[in-house]
């Protein structure tokens, strides 16, 4: 079962990051020390996702190095409390992120 609060660890071209998330009925909601994870999801054990990113201290840079807002285009395999995946930038595909998600608490 996805839902929960899980920790998310990320690498992309800019350096490493990690943050907290929560999925609880179909809504993704989480942050890090710069920025806001606000989208939705579906699936299990294939979870699919679109969270937009939201900069709300701007001295914070992020690890794909896009400047502002994005949204995220999620693909995860989920295996117990534990899911691995690729985020990926909407609209330039080409710019992604390897993630790894670690499940800590259920709802």
């Amino acid at each position: 079962m996805v839902e929960g609060l899980w920790t998310v660890q990320f690498q992309g071209p800019q350096g490493d990051g990690g943050g907290v998330v929560v999925f609880t009925n179909g809504k993704v909601l989480g942050g890090d020390s710069g920025f806001t994870y606000v989208g939705t999801y579906e699936g299990d054990p294939v979870l699919k996702a679109r969270v937009a990113v939201r900069n709300f201290l701007p001295g914070v840079p992020n690890v794909l190095g896009v400047p502002g807002d994005f949204e995220l285009h999620i693909s995860c395999n989920v295996q117990g409390d534990a899911m691995t995946g690729t985020a990926m930038l909407a609209g330039q595909p080409q710019r992604s992120l390897a993630i790894r998600l670690t499940k800590k608490a259920s709802l």
